[in-house]
């Protein structure tokens, strides 16, 4: 065969799609012919770094897939923040209310006198906290019983209260509801019971005293507090006196007299 007819050649060759014969007539050319043989080099060279349309499509495909891998891990990541976040911030605003409890949750009077403080403020100050630097409003044996509102080994608690004066039989009374409640997040991972330390506390104020809390002349009243666990007590400030003075049938009496 001539040089240019192998060179034609050449390509089927180094893919393998000449006959037999055909391949002989190569070899024996290529080893006499030293142009051809240069020739046959350089294209082998270049066909064997080409990587065929298969092989491209091959790697185009893993390449794709492997992007895809990529974008749904990061979409499952975020979501996964996402939602764990929600879930945290739900668990730390999400309350549950507690249960009465005699044990832990009771209603205490404490013997109180009322002064006026350095700032002219007129105050309820319970008698061992008196200081030298407070000017008494009423002679010291004159006291005020106030209504503490208690609670003992239980931690991280909120309270809710709200109270009204009722007419109840033609008297006045003072009808006062409170609960408390803990978040989930608190209960899962800071209950009291598994903690190391319980808090304690009492709280009044307005919602047992109504407007005459910390007042100079008030007088003593009947007072009853019932232990009332439901959501949004403040709610209950839309309803009329005898509907909000019924709700004492859903609650537990903690206390009740005159102070």
């Amino acid at each position: 065969m001539k040089c240019h007819i192998i060179k034609d050649l050449l390509s089927n060759y180094i893919d393998g799609l000449t006959s037999e014969d055909t391949d002989n007539e190569i070899r024996e050319h290529l080893e006499s012919c030293e142009d051809c043989h240069t020739y046959y080099e350089e294209m082998s060279a270049v066909i064997s770094n080409e990587i065929p349309p298969e092989e491209k499509n091959i790697d185009f495909l893993k390449k794709l897939k492997l992007k895809m891998l990529r974008k749904n891990v990061i979409v499952a990541l975020m979501t996964c923040i996402v939602v764990l976040g929600g879930l945290i911030i739900f668990a730390n605003k999400y309350e549950l209310l507690l249960p009465y409890d005699s044990n832990r949750m009771s209603v205490e009077l404490s013997p109180s006198e009322i002064i006026t403080n350095e700032e002219g403020k007129i105050i309820w100050k319970k008698l061992d906290q008196s200081t030298s630097g407070d000017i008494k409003q009423k002679d010291s044996e004159d006291t005020i019983n106030v209504v503490l509102k208690v609670y003992r080994g239980i931690s991280r608690i909120s309270e809710n209260s709200i109270g009204r004066n009722v007419n109840r039989n033609g008297k006045n009374v003072r009808v006062v509801y409170y609960c408390y409640a803990k978040t989930l997040w608190t209960s899962l991972f800071f209950d009291s019971d598994l903690a190391n330390y319980s808090e304690s506390g009492s709280t009044t104020g307005t919602d047992t005293y109504g407007e005459r809390y910390q007042s100079a002349d008030y007088k003593p009243q009947r007072i009853e507090i019932y232990y009332l666990p439901v959501r949004n007590l403040d709610r209950l400030d839309n309803l009329t006196d005898e509907e909000f003075d019924k709700q004492k049938d859903k609650g537990t009496l903690v206390w009740n007299g005159v102070a």
